[in-house]
This record gives structure tokens, C-alpha cells and sequence, in this order.
């Protein structure tokens, strides 16, 4: 194969010399082969490494990856499927030395004479930690029976790359999904019916009343609660102010009344004191 000209992302192999054996980096479907099949038709005259039926792009940790591609060398070159990104870029590996055939439970080989098409089909569970910081993938298929990176080749050994597709936080598609199943019951309910649908929604817009009025008299309480709070808070505190400035006048009249009181027995008790004075009629000398 010649040089692609994709840069080269490192990635731990087998021995060379070892046979590939299938290893499972990553959690797969560990299924029947009857649940795991994806039939051929629709499709004729299907070209080895081309993808086939991939309509779904959007993806959450947890869910079931499936794909499905002309078989390469119809099944007997074993592959190498890998995590990667756009550009060529290899981020792991997901399964190192699959076998298809025909009776594999993970390695699906479907072949339809008819249609002349032969298929091989992979089913893989995203990890539920699976990394969603950037949320843009693609799987790439290598032969793994010669060694990536060979003959100063980056990428050598590469057959085909998968549609880009994302994997996202459940968060971030949760609402969107429950909207859109919403909307999909309401039009089988109503069977085009759009005055079903206009109550459907009414009542929802009624059914939402009630915890907004719920919500404003628990305000209203609350508010009603605080002001008699401040109402008597305010009342006991001029009640105090009332009796301290009576405390306060009652005690200034003492103190006013108390040194006049003193003076007027002292001056009394010091008058008491003084001696008596003998009050004789004066005396005229008799003329002799």
C-alpha cells in the first residue's frame, strides 16, 4: 500500500510474529448471532470497505455502536478496528485481529448471493466513561496481519474509514429526546386531531397555575409573618423607651428635691444653737 500521507499516532502491537488473536479493548455484544445479523437488502452489489446503512451519527456513553461494510477479501482478511478521528488520527484500539464468519456471535459475516453482496457487521457498547470533550469519531478498519506503521508507512495496513459520528453527555440530549417523544405521542394520540392537541397543551399551562399561586400565598404568608414580627418588635421597644425616660425624670426630681431639704435644717439647727439673749428695759439714771 502506498504512503497515505495521514500522520501517525503510535499504538502498542502484538509480536509480529505472534498470530492476531481477537482482543477486546472496549466492551462488546455479547449476543447471539441472530440478534446481531443485519440483513443485506436494499443493497446490491456492495464494494469492500464501503459503509453501508449508516444513518445514525448521534451517540450517548451506553449505547450500542452497529456497522456494517462490505466485507474485505470476502471475510478472510482478519482486521484491526480502531477508535480514531477525522484526519487519520488514531486515538485506540477497539478490537485487535477480528475473524469474521459466518457463525461468529461478534463477527458477523452475511452473505447474499443474490443481491451479490457480502457484509461484515460489528456491534460495539460505548463505554459509559467514554471520553465526550470532543465528541467527533470515526472507526477505521486495518489489516491486521501486517504491522501499522510497516515500511515507513504511517499508517500502513489501513483499508477503510467510517462516517464521522459523535458521541455526546446524555445530559445534553435527554431533553431533546423526551421533547421529541412527546411530540411523537401526541401526534399518534390525536391522530391529526389539532384540537386535542391545543388541550393537551392547555392543561399543561393549568396544571403549572397552582404551584405558581401555591409559590405567592406562601410569599404572602411569609411576608405577612415578618411584618407583625417588625410590628411588635417596634412596640416593645417605645414601651421601653416610655419607662426609661419616666425612671429617668422620677430619679432628676429626687436629686432636685434632696439639697434644699438639707439647707433648711441646717439654718433650723443652727438657729436652735444660738443662746438665748436676756432682754432687760434699759435703764435711765434718776437725776439726784
Amino acid at each position: 500500500m502506498g504512503d497515505t500521507g495521514m500522520p501517525r499516532a503510535f499504538i502498542p502491537r502484538p509480536s509480529p510474529c505472534a498470530p492476531p488473536s481477537p482482543i477486546s479493548v472496549f466492551a462488546t455484544i455479547d449476543s447471539p448471532p441472530w440478534t446481531l445479523a443485519m440483513s443485506t437488502y436494499g443493497y446490491e452489489n456492495c464494494v469492500a470497505g464501503t459503509f453501508y446503512g449508516f444513518t445514525k451519527t448521534e451517540f450517548n456513553p451506553g449505547d450500542t455502536f452497529s456497522l456494517q461494510w462490505g466485507a474485505i477479501d470476502d471475510g478472510a482478511t482478519p482486521l484491526n478496528i480502531t477508535l480514531g478521528r477525522a484526519g487519520g488520527y488514531i486515538i485506540d484500539e477497539i478490537i485487535v485481529g477480528a475473524q469474521f464468519t459466518k457463525t461468529s456471535a461478534l463477527y458477523q459475516l452475511v452473505v447474499d448471493d443474490t443481491a451479490n453482496c457480502t457484509l461484515e457487521e460489528f456491534s460495539w457498547a460505548i463505554p459509559d466513561d467514554f471520553n465526550t470533550t470532543d465528541p467527533q469519531y470515526q472507526i477505521g478498519l486495518f489489516n491486521a496481519s501486517v504491522l501499522l506503521g510497516a515500511d515507513g508507512v504511517p499508517l500502513f495496513g489501513w483499508q477503510a474509514w467510517n462516517p464521522d459520528f459523535y458521541v455526546r453527555p446524555v445530559s445534553s440530549t435527554t431533553t431533546t429526546d423526551a421533547s421529541s417523544t412527546t411530540s411523537t405521542v401526541a401526534a399518534t394520540a390525536t391522530g391529526g386531531n389539532t384540537t386535542t392537541t391545543t388541550s393537551a397543551t392547555s392543561l399543561s399551562t393549568f396544571s403549572a397555575s397552582p404551584t405558581s399561586s401555591s409559590v405567592s400565598d406562601d410569599s404572602t404568608s411569609n411576608s405577612e409573618t415578618i411584618g407583625i414580627g417588625v410590628g411588635v418588635g417596634v412596640g416593645v421597644a417605645a414601651l421601653a423607651a416610655v419607662l426609661l425616660g419616666a425612671f429617668y425624670l422620677r430619679r432628676r426630681r429626687k436629686k432636685a428635691q434632696t439639697p434644699s431639704q438639707g439647707l433648711g435644717g441646717v439654718r433650723q439647727q443652727y438657729i436652735q444653737e444660738l443662746p438665748a439673749t436676756e432682754k432687760r428695759p434699759p435703764m435711765h439714771e434718776l437725776a439726784g
